[in-house]
This record gives C-alpha cells, structure tokens and sequence, in this order.
C-alpha cells in the first residue's frame, strides 16, 4: 500500500473521517475545519472507491448508536428505547447506502450481489487466471443472489483476516500475505485466551470496539465474497487492517478491568 495510490489515499480518508466525527459528534466540538475534513476525505473515499463508504457510514452510525445507548443507565429504560434506536439506525442505513449506491447501478442494494459475483468470478477465472501465478480461490457457489452471499460470509471474512494458510503458498509474494494472515490470527486468539471469551464477547459491544469491528468485519466479507484473488485481496483489504487491529488493541484494554476504568475515566475528562 505503498506510494500515491488509491489505497493509501483512501486510507488516509478513512483515518481523517474517523478522526473527525469522533471530535465532532461525539465529543461535540464544533469545528467548521473538522466538518470541511471530513466532507473532503468522505468525497475522495467516494470519487475513488465508493464501496468503501457503503461499509464505514454505516459502522459510524453504529459507533454513535451504541455511544448513545450505553449512556444510559435505567435498564426500563434501556429496554423501551432499544427498539426504536435500532429502527432509527436501520432506517438511517438504509437511506446512506442508497445514496452512496444511487448514481452507480453496480452498487445498487439490488444489484450488490450480482456486482460480487461478476467481479469475484473474473478476477479468478477472467484476468486473474491468466497471470498463472495460483494466488485463486473459491469460497464455494456464487450464483449473484444474496442468499449465496450471506451464506458464503463466514469463509469471506475469514479469508480476508486469516488466509492465505502456510500450506496454500504458491510464491514468494503469497508468503508475505500468509504471514500477515498468521499473525492476524495469532494476535486474535492471543487477546481472547488472555481476557477469556465471555469477556471478549461482553467488551465486543462496546461503542469503540463495535465501531471498529462492525467496520472491519464487513469490510472483510465484502473484499473475501468479490475478489477470488490472495493477490489482489492482499490490496483490497488493506483499509480494515489498522480498524481491526485497532479493535484487538481496545477488546484488550477493557479486558483488563482497572485499565478499562482507567480508560472511561480518561474519555470522559476529554
């Protein structure tokens, strides 16, 4: 991800955006330079790769959802306004992806499982085929239906966190790929053997954690379903690395009881 390139500007976007509405909305600092940023960086990520918003607006509604939510106290309370938080954010989400997708048939609601299957098929057996380097793969059938994909999601999001394995390297470059996905694998069970799994699971819903696995996750089975290609999934996932890695970090830190105190002390003082 190197250089001036799609990636690493869209990447850049994407830190800028995330930066910004965290100062902005949720900490509530009204800076006119902040808003302009992220209208900016939400404009480029659009020009260039405009699929990369249909999963991360919808992770920052999720992000202020859940702020929102674990604000308050009275469980009553919780449990009457649950519902009509979570059909508030459904509605809003469905309204952003149809605006991100409205000028562009491919990125349709209706057609996004049609434009997985066109791509991810010749990827790995149009042009992706030719280079002959067996970087390929395949998740199973994907007939362009949403059943298909959903289906289909489990191995999706593990190929782009977990794969290329050791004994599928065919080349020096898969190697590097298949180190990343060990680590990235290691680095997984490691925080959850070490804050155990109801406690992984208890800190997973929490605002920072959710933000940045809500993005992560469905960024990664929307890479895995459509690209058919270690090679070039090795690009294509490079935004969700540092929001996932940056999850691991924080389902960490409030693993550990005093430094989670520690930590909500801190991010109420800002």
């Amino acid at each position: 991800g190197s250089g001036i390139l799609k990636d690493t500007i869209t990447i850049g976007c994407l830190g800028w955006m995330t930066y910004c509405f965290y100062n902005v909305v949720l900490k509530a600092r009204r800076s006119p330079l902040l808003i302009i940023l992220f209208m900016i960086a939400a404009l480029l990520t659009y020009l260039i790769k405009k699929y990369i918003l249909l999963s991360f607006l919808p992770a920052l509604l999720i992000w202020i959802t859940a702020k929102y939510f674990s604000s308050i106290r009275h469980l009553v309370r919780k449990a009457l306004i649950a519902p009509v938080i979570v059909a508030i954010s459904v509605g809003f989400g469905y309204l952003i992806l149809q605006a991100v997708g409205g000028d562009d048939s491919r990125y349709a609601l209706s057609n996004i499982a049609r434009t997985a299957q066109i791509t991810a098929y010749d990827i790995r057996y149009g042009w992706g085929a030719r280079l002959g380097d067996g970087s390929g793969y395949t998740l199973g059938d994907l007939d362009g239906t949403f059943g298909s994909m959903i289906r289909l999601a489990p191995k999706a999001v593990n190929v782009s966190l977990f794969r290329p394995y050791l004994w599928e390297i065919k080349n020096p470059l898969m190697l590097l790929s298949g180190l990343e996905a060990l680590l990235c694998l290691f680095l997984t069970l490691w925080v959850i053997y070490k804050i155990s799994l109801t406690s992984s699971i208890k800190n997973f819903f929490k605002p920072e954690v959710l933000f940045c696995m809500a993005f992560s996750l469905v960024f990664a089975f929307a890479v895995g379903i459509s690209t058919y290609n270690f090679g070039t999934l090795a690009r294509y996932k490079i935004p969700l690395l540092p929001f996932y890695f940056s999850g691991l970090v924080l389902l960490y830190y409030y693993g550990k009881s005093n430094n989670s105190k520690k930590f909500e002390e801190f991010d109420s003082r800002e």
